[in-house]
């Protein structure tokens, strides 16, 4: 048996809820993380986390030490070719705060052929600022699965990669097998989850922007899930919790708790045959 690769571990934006993008630096910085993703394209799902003017500053003060980088920068919807001018502001923000990679989804979109069309432009017009592009499968959007993201990609012709979030994949009817369909080198970010294994159709969007179980609390199988998973590529912690949020636990803390379960995650599926 061989150690695998430890990967990179990334406090995403979303975990932290009503959070400051500087506090979200500050909190993953506390921690021990390695990166953050940002959220740099209005509309957030938190008014409080977009990167304004004003916070891109003070984001970039405290990224200047190199301790935290960014990584991900969100979130970009694959709506119509004319929109895509509108993203440049944005990718041009995160490219400047270091952002590597702009995340996209189509959330609304019922034209594949479109879509298709429009991812492949938006790889290209997100290279201008030296970023990649990968993309995400949301169980609520048009694209729902690895799949079918992994179909658009190809047809695209872009040098795209997919994001494969634990809870997406769980609730779009995911199992670890589903990945073997999937293309080595494809899957370039991880984002780690826990829920129950089924809930109903009217509680998805809740828990998927409020409550999230921390890895441990919910049924998932995550080390199946996992051990399927590159580890050459960042893993994320993206686990909203209002719950503990509104009780008043700080981000800090927050960020402190979850690093300790990815990194315990991390520890169990490391050995390789």
């Amino acid at each position: 048996m061989t150690r695998a690769v430890t990967p990179l571990l990334s406090l995403d934006s979303l975990t932290l809820t009503a959070t400051r993008p500087s506090d979200l630096i500050r909190a993953a910085g506390a921690a021990g993380f390695d990166l953050v993703s940002l959220w740099v394209q209005p509309p957030p799902i938190y008014p409080e986390a977009l990167v304004t003017s004003a916070e891109a500053r003070e984001c970039a003060a405290l990224l200047a030490d190199g301790v935290v980088k960014v990584q991900a920068l969100e979130v970009f919807d694959l709506t119509t070719l004319a929109d895509l001018d509108l993203y440049r502001p944005a990718l041009e923000l995160g490219a400047r705060l270091g952002g590597t990679t702009a995340l996209v989804y189509n959330l609304t979109n019922p034209d594949r052929g479109e879509v298709v069309e429009v991812l492949a432009a938006f790889a290209v017009l997100a290279s201008e600022y030296g970023l990649a592009t990968n993309l995400e499968p949301v169980v609520m959007g048009r694209t729902a699965t690895l799949g079918q993201a992994a179909s658009l990609v190809e047809a695209s012709g872009a040098d795209v990669g997919l994001l494969y979030d634990l809870w997406h994949f769980v609730r779009a009817g995911g199992t670890a097998a589903d990945l073997t369909g999937i293309a080595p080198g494809l899957i370039r970010y991880v984002q780690v989850n826990d829920g129950l294994a089924a809930i109903p159709a009217e509680q998805l969007i809740p828990e998927s922007i409020g409550e999230r179980l921390y890895p441990g609390e919910g049924e998932f199988p995550l080390v199946e899930l996992l051990k399927a998973a590159p580890r050459d590529v960042p893993w994320a912690i993206e686990t909203p919790s209002l719950r503990r949020a509104n009780v008043g636990v700080t981000g800090e803390a927050q960020a402190i708790e979850t690093l300790a379960l990815l990194r315990e995650l991390v520890a169990q599926t490391a050995w390789e045959r």
